[in-house]
């Protein structure tokens, strides 16, 4: 009995060594392969993230490539739709000779046949009448600046600008410049004289204003009519630092076509320019005729007048930018201000507020200053 007993305690110590020595074994085994295949998991790991992190950055930098190739496009004019309130305050009862309005809608394809090109819808009020409405419609995808002013030309029965002429041009209704017949056009595209930013002003704008002389002017529409306009915000050719203002022109007569300009300087303004002025006031010169040579200006004009300079003057710096934003034409083409006297009994005659060329062949400079009447006031 105590025989099978001890039998059975080794048999049983026997079964217990193998396990534990089948434990040993496998925890050696565990332990010698573990750390390299944590290691090669972490690796594999490691790599993979690399190598995402590396196509992340690769894609970045391709989008990055992409937008450095992409142009700064520059803002496109604001649309004004072209309808019953907008033609108020642009067509005229009687033909007002080379002011016109155009209107560019766009039209959608028809649901019966979608494969319909979209298409322009354009309306044209010459001289700037509602009797003078005629409309066209054009494939947008023909849409090019070349097809247009050669359309616009011959609704509007456009003259090519001769020498002494001024090229023709097209405005938006806040007398911001888009586009003159004789423009040279560029390919950039960040530029506002290529095609393409050309087209999209046109079609953007909706309604435009063209001018036969290439100069904006403020129409007048009908004596006692009154417009706001923006003064500081849209300055051509310059920036001013100067906050966005408006002020009202009121149409005073049509033929000639007069504009009052309210509150465009104010008393202290004013003053200012006439305690510039006072220093260098002199009897006012007039420019001859061919047929006056010899004789007295003061046949003709009798007051003072001076010219002011703007140079370190802020109060005459700003009344340019003023100008130059309510004229829309650039600050660049302004004579230096113009002060006048007129003393007691001093007079200027009624005079043409430009030159004849065929009045002063014998005057070369005068020629040359107006360049034969092409630059004329």
């Amino acid at each position: 009995s105590n025989g099978k007993k001890i039998e059975m305690k080794t048999e049983a110590l026997t079964s217990m060594s193998w396990l534990q020595l089948f434990i040993v074994l496998l925890s050696l085994i565990a332990g010698i392969f573990t750390p390299p295949i944590l290691s090669f998991l972490n690796v594999e790991e490691t790599l993979f993230s690399t190598k995402l992190k590396n196509d992340h950055a690769t894609k970045v930098s391709s989008s990055a490539k992409i937008e450095k190739k992409l142009p700064d496009i520059p803002p496109l004019p604001s649309r004004v739709i072209c309808n019953e309130e907008t033609l108020s305050q642009f067509l005229h009862k009687s033909p007002v000779n080379g002011l016109h309005i155009v209107c560019f809608d766009q039209m959608e394809p028809s649901s019966a046949d979608n494969e319909e090109e979209d298409k322009v819808r354009l309306t044209f009020y010459a001289d700037a009448v509602a009797e003078g409405k005629e409309q066209i419609t054009i494939s947008k995808k023909d849409l090019k600046w070349d097809r247009l002013k050669t359309t616009l030309a011959v609704e509007l029965e456009l003259e090519h600008p001769g020498p002494l002429q001024q090229p023709w041009a097209v405005f938006t209704t806040k007398g911001e410049r888009i586009v003159g017949v004789e423009d040279v056009l560029t390919t950039d595209l960040s530029s506002t004289k290529s095609e393409m930013f050309i087209v999209e002003s046109l079609l953007a704008s909706n309604t435009v204003v063209l001018t036969g002389g290439g100069q904006w002017v403020w129409p007048g529409v009908k004596v006692g009519f009154k417009r706001e306009v923006e003064l500081y915000s849209i300055m051509p050719g310059d920036v001013s630092s100067h906050p966005n203002t408006t002020t009202i022109i009121e149409t005073l007569s049509l033929s000639p076509l007069v504009l009052s300009v309210h509150k465009f300087l104010s008393d202290e303004e004013c003053g200012h320019v006439r305690m510039r002025s006072e220093p260098s006031m002199k009897y006012s010169k007039v420019t001859l005729k061919d047929a006056d040579i010899g004789k007295e200006a003061s046949e003709w004009r009798t007051s003072q007048n001076t010219f002011l300079r703007s140079d370190g003057d802020a109060v005459m710096r700003d009344l340019e930018y003023r100008t130059a934003s309510l004229t829309r034409v650039p600050r660049g083409h302004q004579e230096h201000l113009q002060v006048l006297r007129y003393g007691n009994t001093e007079f200027y005659s009624a005079h043409h507020d430009f030159f004849d060329p065929a009045h002063y062949r014998q005057d070369q400079n005068t020629l040359r200053l107006i360049q034969n009447g092409k630059r004329n006031r």
